[in-house]
């Protein structure tokens, strides 16, 4: 079953549609849709059911018991004329139903310890499906990420085109009043191509991105997803670019960043699921090992059963049976099998239990490579922030002196560029910022 995003679909310009996604929609989106997940759920289920299964054999078992069954010769017992003659000792039908109850009251432990293995099994399950989990909410937000930065490029683009085309017009209109030259004329046209140009590699992209985005969550987005747009430039004049027939709105960065933030405030989990499934599994192994070593013990079965039996010997009527049993076995040669299997668990153990460790400090790298990364990115987002506002002003600075006659276009050019790059550096850092902060979550123990 596919769950739509809390896609809200809105009149827009021309008749286009918008779309409006959110990362909450688009975890559970995720989850739903996830054939892995599914699987890793029912697995866990089916362990689930085995071990309630495996705990069942250690509690008395009630039957019903019959069996019929038909001699073709009876025996008889030789007996003087004077007396009848010849008995028969029974008659050709036997039959004998009834009820019957037996318990395995000693076993050296080995029904309780295939309880036990069966328990630490599903208990694993479990973790794992935990984690597959973690990872579908994780893959999820990445792509949602890499749909917000998309969404991000294509404005700052069309922002910078709707700057450029202004500046076109006035550059126009002096070069016709000739106070701009024919030249500046063209490079200015020749700025505003190439931000129409990058405008539409941008919502190319933009477009893969929800692709992506749809693939993993099983969104199925309207027409138009081909050259989608950001709802921000809806009914915005630029300059005769392609008009999008799909405008796309995703959550504030700030809003996305206070609900992750707490992650890199918090230590690395010790229970992550990744290590919880390795470490029952040892234990599993353990269990097992127990139970083959208990093979080797005696086992004491009682049973007890009232059935209604026929013939009673050679009286031929139907009689009521109480009977009790007491059985006992103890394998003496079994060429060395449960030996070997015990040992073959035991090693199985050992093998979990090194991968375990291994996992553990394999997610204690990850998590403080993590956090190292984002302390490097909140530090290099101060410059970028001081980046964007020297460049917005350099750009305003440098339009300014060339319509006052002491600058060149060229400069005014390369202004504009450089303030959309730092834009654009700055929109790349938010992302990379709440991909690691989303990584940090899913190894803290906290995502939810």
């Amino acid at each position: 079953m596919k769950i739509l995003l809390l896609a809200l679909l809105l009149a827009a310009p021309a008749g286009a549609a918008e779309l409006s996604l959110t990362l909450k929609s688009a975890e559970e989106s995720a989850l739903a849709v996830s054939n892995q997940y599914r699987a890793a759920e029912l697995s866990a289920g089916a362990a689930e059911a085995s071990a309630a299964a495996a705990g069942a054999l250690l509690h008395p078992r009630f039957t019903l018991e019959g069996s019929l069954r038909y001699a073709h010769v009876v025996p008889e017992i030789a007996m003087p004329a004077a007396l009848g003659g010849a008995k028969p000792l029974g008659d050709n039908w036997n039959y004998s139903v009834g009820p019957a109850a037996y318990w395995t009251f000693f076993d050296g432990g080995a029904l309780r310890s295939g309880r036990d293995a069966a328990r630490r099994t599903a208990a694993a399950r479990r973790a794992e499906a935990e984690h597959v989990r973690r990872q579908t909410v994780l893959k999820a937000r990445n792509a949602y990420f890499q749909l917000q930065l998309a969404l991000e490029r294509v404005y700052l683009i069309g922002e910078n085109l709707q700057l450029s085309l202004a500046q076109l017009k006035d550059i126009a209109l002096g070069a016709k009043a000739g106070t701009r030259s024919r030249l500046d004329e063209i490079r200015a046209r020749q700025e505003t191509l190439a931000r129409r140009r990058d405008l539409v590699r941008a919502r190319a992209d933009l477009g893969a991105a929800l692709r992506e985005f749809a693939f993993l969550t099983g969104l199925e987005p309207p027409p138009g997803t081909a050259l989608p747009s950001d709802a921000r430039l809806a009914g915005r004049d630029l300059g005769g670019a392609q008009e999008a027939d799909l405008f796309l709105r995703a959550e504030a960065y700030t809003e996305i960043l206070g609900r992750l933030l707490p992650a890199a405030g918090a230590g690395p989990a010790k229970n992550l699921p990744s290590v919880e499934a390795l470490d029952y599994a040892a234990r599993a192994y353990s269990a097992l090992s127990g139970g083959y070593k208990a093979e080797r013990l005696p086992r004491l079965t009682l049973g007890a059963r009232s059935s209604l039996d026929y013939p009673n010997g050679p009286n031929l009527y139907s009689f009521l049976q109480n009977s009790a049993s007491l059985s006992l076995s103890l394998p003496l040669f079994e060429g060395g099998r449960s030996s070997e299997k015990r040992r073959e668990q035991e090693l199985n153990a050992a093998a979990a239990s090194e991968r375990r460790t291994e996992a553990a400090l394999a997610a204690e790298k990850d998590f403080r490579k993590a956090l190292d990364a984002y302390a490097a990115l909140l530090a290099e987002q101060e410059i970028n922030i001081e980046a964007v506002d020297d460049a917005v002003e350099a750009a305003r600075l440098a339009y300014e002196a060339y319509k006052a006659g002491g600058g060149t276009w060229l400069e005014v050019e390369s202004a504009n560029l450089k303030s959309l790059q730092a834009k654009t550096t700055t929109a790349n850092a938010n992302s990379e910022i709440l991909i690691k902060l989303a990584l940090l979550d899913s190894l803290t123990g906290s995502v939810k």
